[in-house]
């Protein structure tokens, strides 16, 4: 009974996994701003980014770096794919909020 319940969440997270997460990971690469794109826009070109990077990352790997396509180097690459798209997006952000103005609190200047 556990070994099934845990075969149907492997199941459910290795496709959220598959078919989310590597996605949206590129969409906040590319916009960064949250303003950029509605969520609905946001989750749409995540699930196609993620068909399109899964496929590519495979073909990478099996074809240029010649490793072999197992389950467990298929995760390991996009989980990589996936780090690599989340520390741009950090980059990206600190430079966007270290090029806009801060905005600064200044005194009132009061005639007495």
């Amino acid at each position: 009974m556990i070994a099934e319940i845990a075969h149907v969440l492997r199941v459910i997270f290795g496709l959220i996994f598959l078919f989310f997460v590597p996605g949206y990971a590129i969409t906040l690469a590319l916009f960064p701003r949250k303003e950029e794109l509605s969520p609905i826009e946001r989750l749409g070109f995540a699930g196609a980014l993620s068909i399109i990077a899964d496929i590519l990352t495979v073909l990478f790997i099996d074809l240029v770096l010649h490793i072999p396509t197992t389950p467990l180097n298929i995760f390991l690459s996009l989980l990589t794919l996936t780090m690599i798209a989340l520390i741009i997006w950090k980059i990206e952000l600190y430079f966007i909020e270290k090029r806009s103005p801060h905005s600064e609190v200044r005194p009132s200047n009061e005639n007495k």
